[in-house]
């Protein structure tokens, strides 16, 4: 029998971190004993290089940390971010994404046991077709319980199911593809009720970047500041404010309400293959 198992998906429209997200149930007071799903899992993500007709073989580590075992399934998903940069699993019902290299994917297994305490390679594949551009898809790897091992809140007759799940995220880079960030300004906004900084960038490129760096803004007052770039993927053709937060080591101010506009903003912004001095005027 073959290792992998190869998903099969309807013809579409042809592309950091470890994320958690709970399905949370809001309600009256109930007494449950709803099974935990504790996993420990590494890396958070995956960025693969390669080219036209290559296979990418990877390996995720799963550790069961709760005192029981554990029964779980493994599917494929796309995914994309939000406003707030949060990332969005799309459901298994829903289209290939234009961006999605779902179908180039081979997993070891859907479902598997683990013992407590106990750890897995769990292997998976990136099958890169022989005549695909130059460009980047992504994917993610989405361990979740099996449904079988799902406790339930009860409701009166209702039966409320209350699942976790984790997410891998995969980029996978074909060929020559990059980022290309054009800068298109400072900016000044509200987050929970305080004033924060950003600099606006847009991709033009064919892959993401993660931009770091940091600048000095010098207030009206000539008081200066240094703020670090927060680090944060920008997908090819989308437009990202990436928010600058205060070195409290070194700062002598708390929060942006202490400097007084216009600020002259000045310093350099870098990525995986670029680089731009910020020098700029925010009234």
């Amino acid at each position: 029998m073959h290792l992998f198992t190869k998903l099969n998906y309807t013809k579409q429209t042809a592309f950091l971190s470890l994320i958690l997200f709970l399905v949370s149930i809001q309600a009256l007071p109930c007494a449950t004993q709803a099974a935990m799903f504790a996993v420990r899992i590494s890396p958070p993500n995956f960025e693969l290089k390669g080219k036209p007709g290559d296979v990418l073989r990877e390996v995720i580590i799963i550790e069961n940390a709760d005192m029981a075992p554990g029964i779980y399934q493994v599917r494929t998903a796309d995914w994309e971010l939000d406003k707030q940069g949060g990332v969005v699993i799309h459901p298994p019902d829903k289209p290939l994404a234009a961006s999605s290299c779902r179908p180039w994917t081979r997993i070891e297994r859907r479902t598997f046991k683990l013992l407590p305490k106990r750890v897995k390679r769990y292997r998976f594949e990136v099958h890169i077709p022989g005549d695909v551009r130059d460009g980047e898809s992504r994917f993610a790897v989405v361990i979740s319980p099996a449904p079988e091992t799902i406790d339930a809140m009860k409701f009166g007759s209702f039966d409320v199911p209350v699942a976790g799940a984790i997410a891998v995220i995969v980029y996978v880079k074909v060929g020559n593809a990059k980022p290309e960030l054009e800068f298109k300004g400072a900016i000044k906004k509200k987050r929970d009720g305080k004033t924060v900084l950003a600099i606006r960038l847009h991709n033009r490129g064919n892959a993401h970047a993660r931009p770091f760096g940091s600048v000095i803004v010098k207030d009206a007052d000539r008081k200066k500041v240094e703020l670090l770039s927060v680090p944060f993927p920008i997908l090819p053709g989308q437009t990202t404010d990436t928010n600058l937060a205060i070195d409290r080591e070194i700062s002598e101010i708390q929060n942006i309400e202490e400097l007084k506009f216009p600020l002259h903003i000045k310093g350099l912004i870098e990525w995986d293959g670029g680089t731009y001095k910020v020098d700029t005027i925010l009234e």
